[in-house]
């Protein structure tokens, strides 16, 4: 008697949670119409909705169990490959050439005056970088007085 009793107020309970809440105005709203024609399709219709909510969750905690599986190893790669780099200098400096040799390219490369003259490239640089540095520092517009 006392796990009917407390299923009950369990059930009672369930209904104050604020899951239930949005859902309360559809069942009062046909709480004068027979239960076969509008409760039991109400019912069945969240006993099967809240089926495929959680079944499409359990497939889903499992692709993202197995998605983290491999995100680890790839962490174990990129960590080994680092700790080595550290250890020999050498593999260090092979693994860094192509972004060196990049970065030099970018630096020694046409430069922007070279395509637009040198009042554009003051101007871009004066409303890319100098104005919003001005307005960083100073919190506003204008000249101080």
């Amino acid at each position: 008697m006392l796990i009917y009793l407390l299923a009950f107020v369990g059930g009672v309970l369930t209904i104050l949670s604020p899951c239930i809440l949005p859902v309360l105005p559809f069942v009062f709203a046909r709480a004068d119409q027979p239960f076969r024609r509008s409760g039991l399709p109400l019912l069945v219709g969240m006993a099967l909705t809240f089926s495929a909510v959680a079944i499409a969750a359990a497939f889903g905690g499992h692709w993202v169990v197995r998605l983290n599986q491999g995100g680890r190893y790839v962490a174990m790669l990129v960590f080994l490959v680092l700790g080595v780099s550290l250890l020999f200098p050498s593999i260090a400096e092979a693994l860094t050439r192509p972004l060196v040799s990049a970065g030099s390219k970018l630096q020694g490369g046409p430069s922007v005056e070279s395509g637009m003259g040198k009042s554009a490239h003051r101007l871009l640089d004066l409303l890319l970088y100098q104005l919003p540095a001005g307005v960083a520092l100073r919190g506003r517009l204008g000249s101080e007085v």
